[in-house]
């Protein structure tokens, strides 16, 4: 039953990564972990952020922006190995804490602005550091990653196609490090197995809605969900 929701949560979960390009292992990283573990979740989300992201990123690829692309991967990678090896120092309650309060944080921030703006270099950089350390300590780097990308690829079809490729290289690399420190038992793997029919229904499905929604009114409903999912982090 625990596999069973969730897949119901993952199928949720990507369906908004779909349509956003980000955001699908923020939400379903907590329930995952409730459900299955933390290791368990993060070799799963790994797997299928990798073969999702990167089914997303293959259906879009001319959309793709290279040279964003590399500086992203080249501004990550230092602090998600820094986020990996974290994840072998704290307690798990107190992980989930940290990141409890880093989504209500992000949740909160995208609320209550009124609109973009243009933010100093050196903020956009502590963003994608942000954005690596939280990838590596809870697979979800995502809500930083916005941050940066929204104002050096404010394109949204180029937004999309550029963090799925981002997704999915960090993805196969922490998928490379999962295997090795022993994350991928049978079960793990049953459940990845079972999650890819259920990742290609939702990214089909999540690329299709996000040509008829409104970008702007649906990342208020997908901020409003990362306060209360933050919340339930916090006080569980």
């Amino acid at each position: 039953m625990k596999k069973v929701l969730f897949c119901i949560a993952f199928f949720v979960a990507y369906t908004i990564q779909g349509i956003t390009g980000f955001a699908g292992n923020i939400f379903a990283m907590p329930i995952g972990t409730a459900l299955l573990g933390l290791n368990s979740s993060v070799a799963i989300l790994n797997a299928m952020g990798c073969f999702a992201c990167g089914l997303l990123a293959f259906m879009n690829l001319k959309s793709v922006d290279w040279r964003e692309l590399g500086i992203i991967i080249a501004g990550m990678i230092p602090f998600m190995l820094l986020g990996i090896w974290l994840d072998t120092l704290i307690e798990v309650p107190m992980l989930l804490r940290i990141f409890g309060i880093t989504i209500v944080i992000v949740g909160v921030y995208n609320l209550v602005k009124h609109e973009e703006r243009t933010l100093p270099k050196p903020v956009l950089w502590l963003a994608l550091a942000l954005a690596g350390l939280i990838q590596g300590m809870f697979v979800s780097g995502g809500a930083f990653l916005v941050i940066y990308a929204i104002q050096r690829v404010p394109d949204k079809q180029r937004f999309r196609a550029t963090l799925s490729m981002v997704w999915a290289i960090l993805n196969l690399l922490y998928m490379v490090i999962s295997y090795h420190a022993g994350y991928y038992t049978s079960d793990v793997l049953w459940v990845v197995l079972a999650c890819i029919p259920i990742s290609v229904a939702a990214t089909v499905l999540g690329n299709r809605l996000q040509k008829a929604l409104s970008q702007e009114r649906f990342l208020k409903v997908t901020y409003v969900l990362l306060v209360v999912i933050g919340a339930v982090l916090l006080i569980r």
